[in-house]
């Protein structure tokens, strides 16, 4: 019986020496949902600690988070921790070409080049044909 009691209380004080000995980590939450490809803002995230580290990788910094332009790579749910993998950094294409004294700068990419038009996709997925007079047929 005695044996039993040191037992249990043995187990009971190595459990707690566990859950003491746990980091405690600040971690950007989800205030709201974030949608597909959404641009997070800092409403949109609130800092709370917490001892489970298991639901992301690498969590995103607070200061990196306020200064970068940051766009939802998936659905996030409220509530979420905000996780390197969830968001992107947009990358900025801009063309920039000339036709004689005229000069345009476009975000997008140049899908084609000849010597009567562009065309250019645009940041969310439409072709333009830009001719080299300035019009759009």
């Amino acid at each position: 019986m005695l044996k039993n009691i040191k037992v249990s209380i043995f187990i009971v004080f190595f459990y707690s020496m566990n859950l003491l000995s746990q980091e405690i980590t600040v971690v950007p939450m989800a205030v709201k949902t974030i949608s597909y490809k959404a641009k997070i803002y800092s409403s949109d995230f609130k800092l709370i600690q917490t001892k489970d580290t298991k639901i992301c990788k690498k969590y995103l910094d607070i200061k990196t988070l306020k200064e970068g332009k940051y766009f939802a790579k998936r659905y996030i749910a409220k509530g979420k921790p905000l996780c390197e993998g969830n968001v992107f950094v947009p990358t900025q294409n801009k063309i920039k070409f000339k036709f004689g004294n005229l000069e345009i700068e476009r975000d997008g990419k140049i899908i084609r080049e000849t010597n009567e038009y562009i065309k250019i996709k645009n940041l969310d997925g439409t072709i333009d044909k830009i001719f080299k007079d300035g019009t759009n047929r």
